[in-house]
């Protein structure tokens, strides 16, 4: 250590520091225990710019902005509903008018509910000062006027809490919890699908809405189907339906010939993926009665024909060489150029899959040599 002050180094003195508070403060402090004792037998390890703290300290009472902490709410549990009465419409409240000084009504004991489970959903899941003083200004917007059987529809809040920078989402979780809250918000399957049934006749685009809607939902002996399959089947059949809307005005209309019309002129993946979407559409349509004959039946989807691979010219080759500028390019390039490896093989090769004495490597469970070639591309 380092002298740096009337020969004592910095962790004299905060040894001295610490031995003053400890001896309930001392004349003159550290100065008077470095004097007393002349030299200090033993330290008090600590970090750099960390006060020593007293295990008798007072525990703070206020926040970083230095006003005290609001008292934790009461609790409080679901109001008791001995009768309701029925309104005789849904009226859409307009909360944009609504005014705190004049309208708010902390006694009323939906609002008194909601404000211990936003406390207790605060304290659950961390939510800062400035979050839980919105969310309470929210549902005191939302809840001053609330009585047994009213429902809070999301349509109605989001505008007035919007505009007063107020996180909807977190005011809904509220109002969800109670079970009051009716989230009315279009659906954006339904954005898409009006999209999509655009430009399409009456009869048609009935029929394929609802085989759409049944093949997301489910319905009776029907499971429901990946979001990602009704897209998939939408995007095959949109020309083809464009332009049968063109001559027709249902799907009975749609015979035999059209379909083998429309698969003439298409080839490989492509007329396989519209056949079995134009399958899925009129069997569901006969099951439900909307066309009288199935027209994809007895049509053959065939075998898929798959393309020859041929090999690369010299030029080629020598490119594919010059471009591996890396040792992990090299790599690749033979893994993939002498032992036909793929993609997910490559990232799943683990280092004791690589037998260098034996020159020989394991990929995908399958034994391959040639690891010297493999070797050395890596250590140019």
């Amino acid at each position: 250590m380092l002298t740096v002050k009337d020969g004592y180094c910095r962790l004299c003195w905060q040894q001295a520091r610490y031995e003053a508070q400890l001896a309930g403060g001392l004349k003159r402090g550290a100065v008077g225990v470095l004097a007393a004792a002349g030299t200090l037998e033993c330290h008090q390890l600590f970090f750099d710019r960390m006060q020593v703290r007293r295990a008798a300290s007072p525990v703070r009472r206020y926040d970083r902005r230095g006003a005290p902490r609001l008292p934790p709410p009461a609790p409080s549990v679901r109001p008791a509903i001995r009768w309701t009465q029925p309104r005789l419409f849904d009226g859409r409240r307009d909360l944009t008018r609504f005014k705190e000084p004049d309208d708010t009504d902390l006694g009323n004991p939906w609002l008194t509910w909601a404000i211990y489970l936003a406390y207790r959903r605060g304290e659950a899941r961390g939510w800062k000062r400035g979050t839980r003083f919105d969310v309470r200004r929210g549902l005191v917007i939302v809840l001053s006027g609330h009585a047994a059987g009213d429902k809070v529809y999301y349509t109605e809040i989001f505008p007035a809490l919007r505009a007063l920078s107020i996180a909807v989402e977190r005011v809904g979780e509220v109002l969800e919890e109670m079970g009051v809250l009716v989230d009315d918000r279009p659906s954006s399957f339904e954005g898409w699908l009006e999209r999509k049934l655009a430009g399409l006749t009456p009869g048609i685009r009935d029929g394929v809405g609802n085989w759409l809607r049944t093949m997301r939902d489910g319905g009776p002996r029907t499971k429901a189907q990946n979001i990602a399959s009704v897209w998939n089947h939408m995007n095959h059949l949109r020309p083809t339906l464009l332009a049968w809307s063109e001559r027709y005005d249902h799907l009975r209309e749609v015979t035999r010939d059209d379909v083998i019309a429309v698969l003439a002129e298409l080839h490989g993946s492509r007329r396989g993926n519209v056949l079995r979407s134009l399958r899925s559409l009129f069997a569901f349509s006969k099951k439900k009665g909307v066309v009288f004959r199935n027209p994809t039946r007895g049509i053959k989807v065939g075998q898929h024909p798959y393309g020859i691979a041929q090999p690369l010219d010299q030029v080629e080759v020598d490119q594919a060489v010059a471009s591996a500028d890396t040792p992990i390019a090299r790599l690749v390039l033979a893994l993939a150029a002498v032992h036909a490896a793929r993609r997910s093989a490559m990232i799943a090769l683990r280092l004791d899959e690589v037998d260098l004495g034996n020159r020989r490597l394991t990929i995908a469970g399958l034994f391959h040599s040639g690891v010297v070639g493999v070797s050395a591309a890596t250590r140019r």
